[in-house]
């Protein structure tokens, strides 16, 4: 009757370490794809972070060369002669109105 038991014994202690082991590695496996998860979203982020430089910069550009051919109108506007001012008193005003809009556009996008 001992053997009975000292078997028993033996193989609930087998099914204990089985049932142990495969919560163990049910787990393990668990934190490991948490682990791929988390890796995947930093990629992202970089990648996301990479595109939002990308894009900020294309438009940082954009607004440059905006500048830039506002600052020529400027310069027009200054040189005109009074026939031509209204003409490129008018063109001006449409290029700083458009000028403007894309920085108000801009920050709020960034916001």
């Amino acid at each position: 009757m001992t053997t009975t038991t000292n078997r028993s014994d033996v193989d609930q202690s087998q099914v204990n370490e089985q049932l142990r082991t495969a919560i163990l590695d049910k787990k393990q496996a668990q934190v490991e794809a948490w682990s791929k998860q988390i890796e995947t979203l930093r990629a992202g982020l970089q990648d996301a972070a990479a595109t939002m430089r990308n894009e900020t910069e294309k438009r940082v550009a954009d607004l440059t060369e905006a500048r830039d051919q506002a600052s020529e109108q400027l310069v027009r506007l200054q040189n005109s002669t009074q026939e031509t001012w209204a003409s490129i008193l008018q063109q001006s005003d449409e290029l700083f109105q458009d000028l403007a809009e894309r920085f108000h556009f801009f920050v709020d996008a960034q916001s």
